[in-house]
């Protein structure tokens, strides 16, 4: 029980956190009620996907900085094949550019393993190959996306938050619980924590690698088709592959997950994202320009890594 707690401390402190400034914002608004809170999951899904996406690498270990490239490239070819399709059409889509999405991550994984190249230089070098690849595949913006696929996403009257928050749930479920109980879950905790005495405690680092990154990548592909929900299209743009790295890196920080590796989950990264989102709304309604919210939010970082480094130093770990 005492490790439990132990072990989630850092989630419930994050969570504490966002209460708070939950409040605050509900504070600063006339009303808050089902369209905000439909507004705050749909705005923030397709992130939480990439915290989830990057959390799994940075646990196993590795860091990913191809995502941003990842959700990109998802997020045109589905809004470029979901153009005027059905309902049916656009969700056999969906699984098509999930199954792509996880060939890649699979694919990153066995070349980092297979060539020694640290994970930073394959992923940075596959974020140009996949961006160069989203131009490709829609050279501007379009493309669109089913309405019935827009609804099962986000909702469908602009009031129903609870199919966001169903989309985010159930991969947690589905795909990360079953992982992190298995023996390839343990793996890439064992892995990360320290892949040498890992190797000789019988653990195949090339199916762990592989592994992580091939639901790294179905991550990623979620991301992309809620972003096309979200935004009823594609854009190939290259900030949004930029932007969207950098954030999911700050929200596995301030989620809990250790850059040293072994250590997180995929909650408290999710908590995160729903934090960094509302510190713009709330300097909104202080009457201060939003944009200086990554300020704030670089800064909640910086301090967030100095702590956690004083912490694991106070306990004889690394930082």
């Amino acid at each position: 029980m005492t490790r439990t707690l132990r072990r989630s401390a850092w989630t419930g402190a994050v969570t504490v956190i966002f209460a708070l400034l939950l409040v605050w914002n509900i504070t600063q608004v006339p009303t808050f009620g089902a369209f905000e809170i439909q507004t705050l999951l749909a705005s923030t899904l397709a992130l939480a996907y990439l915290a989830m996406a990057q959390s799994v690498v940075v646990i196993g270990g590795g860091i990913d900085l191809s995502v941003g490239a990842m959700l990109v490239l998802i997020n045109c070819l589905s809004a470029r094949f979901m153009e005027g399709t059905s309902f049916g059409g656009s969700l056999l889509v969906a699984a098509g550019c999930l199954a792509v999405a996880a060939g890649i991550g699979a694919l990153t994984g066995f070349v980092i393993n297979v060539s020694k190249v640290p994970d930073i230089i394959v992923t940075l070098a596959t974020s140009f190959v996949l961006g160069g690849v989203a131009l490709f595949v829609l050279p501007s913006p379009g493309g669109g996306a089913s309405p019935g696929f827009q609804a099962l996403v986000l909702g469908a009257d602009g009031t129903a938050w609870w199919p966001a928050l169903a989309c985010l749930v159930v991969p947690l479920l589905v795909i990360w619980l079953p992982l992190r109980r298995s023996k390839a879950g343990i793996a890439i905790f064992a892995v990360g924590s320290d892949s040498n005495a890992a190797f000789l405690s019988g653990v195949n680092p090339l199916q762990t690698k592989v592994v992580s990154y091939t639901v790294s990548g179905l991550f990623c592909g979620l991301a992309g088709l809620a972003s096309t929900a979200f935004t009823a299209g594609g854009s190939p743009q290259a900030t949004i592959a930029v932007t969207s790295t950098l954030a999911s890196v700050a929200a596995i920080v301030l989620g809990g997950v250790a850059l040293t590796g072994g250590v997180g989950g995929l909650v408290g990264p999710v908590i995160a994202v729903w934090c960094l989102y509302l510190i713009p709304n709330i300097m909104l309604g202080l009457g201060v320009d939003p944009s200086y919210g990554q300020v704030v939010g670089g800064v909640v970082v910086v301090v967030v890594v100095m702590v956690g480094g004083w912490l694991r130093l106070g306990r004889g770990k690394p930082a």
